[in-house]
């Protein structure tokens, strides 16, 4: 059973259904949308916290207070919880106080499992009694399916992504299930053209996200229907598909072109495709800047914040600005017009010193 993955697997199933149509190819598998997220996902095994719960709340939530953690997961902000609840998040810590008997941490166990119980509900009405389940999503980490495999262990659940990368230096025991279609590396190699994705990695998350926002709470469905998330808003499925152009009406406009016939052309127009990619992400002029700025970007679980592209104007310092950027490649144009291209010949030798000393501590590790 396919479950694609709310939000960036809404735009991947309606790709996928697309590109079926087009091509004349059969569908193989059952397919539905599954709202889900880290924030609801974690849910699932609080009781208590799981291994994978406890290190996605750690990096996080770093510095940050665990009564800040109760609320998100809770999404509720009277809990009163007592003072303890408001030191820096660690784990050991965090786990003692769920274990309080204080009338404010029984709001927040009684909160988490009300929401885990519509989430699950929703979940057997999109995947029925299958036992076989494959969450399709953007990537990268697969924090989503590892919490999943640990809070529903009576489903045997699979990762399909765009992209799989451990960029958050965990753990990955649900890597042997999860799979990168498009990418699979822990870092960026520049004579691999594909990991140029990951130098940038919110603009496929950029084109791959609709408008809607992410899967926080949910509650019940009217006349005995499925429990709904808050994502699922009168006319959701209307805007998976952009009303505006953009990056995802370009995806759209290739597979709409696509027939039988053709299909075989494929191949060849990705590799041109990569190839195009790596030129505007990592070797940008000042015209790929412009067309690739995009809107701030959600931190998520849970939190409504965004964090902006670039550094804002109150940073002032040139190096600052370029390091605090989601894209560094795009803030050393901005900040360097003149000599940018020098920077980003300096930056490529840096990544690729760096990936050539990581790929011999691996060979390493793997070396008996």
């Amino acid at each position: 059973m396919l479950l694609f993955c709310a939000r960036g697997g809404l735009r991947l199933k309606l790709a996928y259904e697309r590109f079926l149509t087009r091509t004349g190819l059969p569908p193989r598998l059952p397919r539905a949308a599954l709202m889900v997220s880290r924030l609801v996902a974690a849910r699932t095994a609080f009781h208590p916290p799981s291994p994978g719960v406890l290190s996605e709340l750690e990096r996080e939530f770093s510095g940050q207070s665990m009564a800040e953690i109760a609320a998100a997961l809770a999404q509720r902000d009277d809990l009163a919880l007592p003072p303890q609840w408001y030191a820096p998040f660690q784990k050991a810590a965090f786990v003692a106080l769920l274990a309080g008997s204080e009338p404010a941490v029984a709001i927040l166990h009684e909160a988490v499992a009300e929401q885990d119980a519509l989430f699950r509900a929703h979940l057997a009405a999109s995947a029925g009694n299958r036992h076989q389940c494959v969450l399709v999503d953007t990537g990268l980490y697969g924090s989503t399916v590892r919490i999943l495999q640990e809070g529903v262990p009576d489903r045997q659940w699979s990762g399909l992504q765009f992209a799989r990368c451990n960029y958050k230096r965990l753990p990955t025991p649900h890597f042997p299930r999860t799979l990168g279609l498009s990418v699979e590396s822990d870092w960026y190699k520049p004579w691999e053209v594909r990991t140029s994705a990951l130098r940038f990695w919110q603009l496929i998350e950029a084109c791959l996200e609709p408008e809607l926002p992410s899967v926080r709470t949910f509650s019940e469905g009217p006349q005995g229907a499925p429990p709904r998330a808050n994502l699922q808003v009168a006319g959701w499925e209307n805007r998976v598909e952009p009303d505006q152009p953009g990056l995802f009406t370009g995806v759209l406009a290739y597979i709409d072109a696509l027939t039988p016939e053709t299909l075989q052309r494929v191949p060849g127009d990705a590799s041109r495709a990569w190839h195009s990619l790596k030129g505007a992400v990592v070797w940008p002029d000042r015209q790929a800047v412009t067309t690739l700025s995009l809107g701030g970007r959600s931190r998520d679980f849970g939190r409504t914040e965004l964090r902006a592209q670039f550094a804002g104007s109150g940073v002032t310092n040139p190096l600052r600005q370029i390091r605090e950027s989601l894209w560094r490649e795009g803030a050393v144009i901005r900040s360097f017009p003149r000599a940018g291209r020098l920077v980003l010949a300096l930056i490529e030798l840096i990544y690729a010193g760096r990936a050539l000393r990581m790929e011999l501590q691996a060979r390493r590790r793997r070396v008996p």
